[in-house]
């Protein structure tokens, strides 16, 4: 005859009153990757002691080498492990740029108002936007808004890369090592990214300029001045790709490993060596398509809800309040714009430390390491 199920680690035939008892589960499953071996429980069953009666959450990504659907899980997984941090670290932060940011713009667009006002006031003169002042007021306006940008983005990643390993190993990061992470490793990944912002630009700048000089030198539009120049502008873009990718771990590498801003370049460029590029070329592209999608999905939104607040405004007015009208409309598209990116910026964070663990476990067999530093946080959070 058959007798009742019991659960693990009860004795006897099971009281009904135990039905709701705790399951023994195996140790973290980070820990229990490839190269996990019987010492994990000994030879014979568990390990003698205190058995753990408490689930350990899913790491943020298994410790061996990853496959596509399991960094995109890990990307979208930081989410539900760390919203309260991932999201806190980001909105401040990214909040700071929007305020700098909505400062320089504003400034940039008081001339574009005082044209408008005169356009409105006679509508028959000939200079409407004007000065060559004004452009280069705007062409500096949206440089510095590039490096505000990259500053913070900078600052983000640094602290998200920090919290995305400690998810996936056990160690717990709390909110203020994120923060020490940040003004500690802050300044030499703003260096890293500006570094790797140059090589790219001038990767694009130099066979653009040879395919434009046709153009330049004959002075007419044809075949033999078009061709080069959207060949120059195509091969360009392939060679800033390019050095995005080789680039694109160089952040995790300099956190992670506590390396000098050049040391971390080079690191990136030796994970993507040889056949290693396409991999990570694949993942990171994908990674940040998707992370534009969204974000152009969020800012659609409020670009919709500003636009019918410009038309409303202006159809009220009787298109005398234009300046009022442009004004909501180019602050409610900013404020898209922030949660947009405050929002998605763990996304690509976590993406880009999955590709990097993958990378190195894939190739440097990371994952032992990061097997023995689960297993010690598990350790300490049994004691």
């Amino acid at each position: 005859m058959s007798t009742p199920w019991t659960a693990p680690g009860t004795s006897g035939a099971g009281d009904p009153h135990d039905a709701g008892a705790p399951l023994d589960v195996p140790p973290h499953p980070a820990a229990a990757g490839p190269h996990a071996g019987p010492g994990a429980h000994g030879m014979g069953g568990p390990a003698a002691g205190p058995r753990r009666e408490l689930v350990q959450s899913v790491p943020l990504f298994p410790l061996r080498p990853l496959g596509l659907g399991e960094v995109l899980g890990a990307a979208v997984r930081i989410y539900r492990l760390r919203p309260k941090e991932v999201l806190s670290v980001s909105a401040i932060v990214f909040g700071v740029a929007f305020v700098l940011i909505t400062l320089g713009t504003g400034a940039s667009m008081v001339p574009m108002f005082g044209d408008m006002q005169a356009m409105m006031q006679d509508p028959e003169s000939e200079e409407i936007f004007g000065s060559v002042g004004d452009v280069v007021l705007m062409v500096v306006t949206s440089v510095v808004t590039g490096l505000i940008t990259t500053i913070s983005s900078s600052l983000v990643t640094v602290a998200l890369t920090h919290l995305a390993l400690g998810e996936a190993t056990g160690e717990r990061v709390e909110a203020a090592q994120m923060w020490a992470t940040m003004r500690r490793r802050g300044l030499p990944a703003v260096l890293v990214a500006l570094l790797a912002g140059m090589l790219a630009l001038i990767a694009f700048s130099l066979p653009a300029a040879l395919g434009a000089l046709p153009l330049i030198l004959m002075q007419e539009a044809s075949a033999l001045t078009i061709i080069p120049l959207l060949l120059g502008l195509l091969v360009g873009l392939l060679a800033a790709v390019w050095v995005w990718v080789r680039t694109l771990l160089s952040v995790p590498a300099l956190v992670l490993e506590d390396l000098g801003v050049l040391s971390a370049l080079r690191r990136a460029f030796a994970l993507t060596r040889g056949r290693r590029l396409w991999r990570v070329a694949g993942i990171g592209l994908l990674l940040y398509l998707l992370y534009t999608i969204a974000q152009q999905v969020i800012g659609s939104v409020f670009g919709t809800i500003a636009v019918i607040l410009y038309m409303v405004i202006l159809l009220a007015g009787s298109f005398e309040y234009i300046i009022a009208a442009v004004l909501v409309l180019t602050v409610i598209t900013m404020i898209g714009t922030y949660v947009a990116v405050f929002l998605l910026a763990p996304f690509l964070s976590a993406g880009f430390v999955a590709v990097y663990a993958d990378a190195r476990m894939r190739h440097e067999a990371w994952d032992i390491e990061l097997t023995r530093r689960a297993r010690a946080a598990w350790s300490g959070t049994d004691a």
